[in-house]
């Protein structure tokens, strides 16, 4: 266990770092002038040079690499140069935005998902099964944005009975948390099926009953964890999407999350808050992806030896 870790602390920090460097680079390739969007077209060149002082960018880059990795593992990613603050506070406020919207919908995906794929398996070719297949098939076509729209015009216009858009309220995650949910649900829950239809059908499964072993038993202590790791794979990546990934849908209900932050960001060149924001992300998605392999060997004993 103690390698296992060490190896995967590791490779997580070797993640965080290269995710840190590759964020300076490209920010600094993109074409744009983060000071002439702050100064606007008419600044003149003793003013354009100061703000080129103020903010580091007039030192050259391999400098201002050195300084953004000095600085990065303290937190300390500078001022936003647009608003002003500390980017870390910006990130620190829609962090909390995206942490909320992403925990609900994963709480949504792994309440519905699991049971359903769970009784399709165990109903395999019958009405149950066939309708939550064909279900989930027209689930998956439907755009985010246009599930959205039509989810604000039902709820929010039609019936008001649901706020349209930001965060007011504890019901205003609610739109946005089912129209991430939906599609992953018809996903985990196809998922989930196919795996638990497989352990089902295993010489394993057979010998239990063989043996008498009550079928509630074998449905919870051995189909279920056995099915289940395939899923939590899916589900830990799946995870970090929504954490960084959820920009078109945070767009739609006006969600103050972390990826619209981030788009904002980038359109604006604002360095601080983009690597910020990359360097949240990165570090949360590292951080699920140790927690659904730590997880594994809570689930299937047979993987604590390795």
């Amino acid at each position: 266990m103690i390698s296992f870790l060490s190896s995967r602390f590791l490779n997580a920090a070797g993640t965080l770092v290269a995710a840190v460097i590759a964020t300076f680079i490209m920010i600094r390739i993109a074409p744009g002038d983060p000071v002439l969007v702050l100064l606007g077209d008419l600044a003149s060149p003793q003013q354009i040079e100061a703000a080129r002082i103020e903010y580091g960018l007039d030192l050259p880059l391999y400098e201002q690499l050195f300084i953004y990795l000095g600085k990065a593992f303290s937190l300390d990613f500078g001022n936003s140069i647009i608003q002003g603050r500390p980017a870390v506070d910006i990130v620190a406020q829609r962090m909390m935005a995206t942490l909320t919207l992403g925990v609900a919908t994963f709480a949504i995906v792994t309440a519905v998902a699991i049971p359903l794929g769970l009784i399709a398996a165990l109903y395999q070719n019958r009405w149950f099964d066939r309708a939550t297949s064909n279900t989930s098939l027209v689930v998956l076509g439907i755009p985010d944005f246009w599930l959205g729209l039509v989810f604000i015009l039902l709820f929010a216009r039609w019936l008001q009975i649901l706020p349209s858009s930001g965060w007011s309220s504890p019901t205003s995650i609610i739109l946005p948390a089912v129209t991430l949910a939906l599609p992953l649900i018809a996903l985990n829950m196809r998922l989930m099926r196919n795996e638990a239809i497989g352990v089902l059908s295993s010489n394993m499964v057979k010998i239990l009953r063989a043996k008498g072993v009550p079928t509630r038993r074998i449905i919870t202590h051995h189909v279920l964890r056995n099915a289940l790791l395939p899923v939590l794979t899916v589900g830990g990546v799946q995870f970090g999407h929504l954490l960084g990934g959820a920009v078109i849908v945070e767009t739609v209900f006006g969600w103050p999350g972390l990826g619209k932050e981030l788009i904002t960001a980038i359109g604006y060149r604002d360095y601080a808050v983009v690597q910020a924001c990359i360097f949240v992300m990165t570090f949360l998605v590292v951080t699920i992806n140790f927690a659904v392999d730590f997880s594994y060997r809570l689930i299937d004993p047979r993987l604590r030896r390795i």
